[in-house]
């Protein structure tokens, strides 16, 4: 997953026409996605950007 992904998920349903079924779909794998980043990673690891971040209000 990257943010790439994401964002051409949100450009996909603001530009394009879908079925209903369709546009549910993807708002759901968006959400999904969204999600996946959202979550606290389990290994301990954090990128540089997490960890900019978690710094910056320090």
């Amino acid at each position: 997953m990257t943010v790439d992904t994401i964002e051409e998920l949100r450009a996909e349903l603001r530009d394009c026409l879908f079925s209903p079924a369709e546009r549910k779909a993807l708002e759901a794998q968006l959400a999904e996605l969204i999600r996946q980043r959202n979550q606290p990673t389990t290994s301990g690891y954090a990128s540089p950007a997490d960890q900019r971040l978690s710094t910056a209000g320090a």
